[in-house]
């Protein structure tokens, strides 16, 4: 999420850029990030709640991603490695289960409205980083 953040910044003042350079950058960036990033940049995207709502959407989809990259990981490799891929995938969904609940614990009643856009980044960054650990067993 603080990629996310940084991709806003980072948008806004290079506003005055070239097309091409603008256009050339675009190309390289995920295309959730780039719909994040869209979404911050919008008038919802610029509230708390609104930044919220961005980054949540980008989780769901790093979530579709991660189950389309894992179901393609289990098709490609020998079923030993299967097993042990899908073991050390239930082992990670119940980590991030845990995680979720955690963060959603009682001592959030005081830390205000920037809990939610922190905690939200924390979990998209969880996800991306687990889309890549399982990629790395992709063919």
């Amino acid at each position: 999420m603080k990629r996310f953040f940084v991709l806003l910044c980072v948008s806004i003042s290079l506003g005055g850029m070239s097309s091409a350079i603008a256009a050339s950058s675009e190309e390289k960036v995920d295309p959730i990030d780039k719909a994040a990033t869209e979404c911050l940049n919008s008038p919802t995207g610029q509230t708390t709640s609104g930044m919220v709502d961005c980054s949540h959407k980008a989780f769901l989809a790093y979530d579709k991603q991660l189950n389309d990259v894992y179901k393609k990981v289990l098709a490609s490799v020998d079923p030993e490695s299967a097993k042990q891929i899908r073991d050390a995938q239930r082992k990670w969904v119940a980590w991030r289960e845990a995680q979720i609940k955690a963060d959603n614990g009682p001592w959030r009643a005081d830390r205000g409205t920037i809990a939610s856009m922190d905690i939200e980044a924390l979990n998209v960054d969880a996800v991306r980083a687990r889309i890549k650990e399982l990629q790395y067993y992709a063919p």
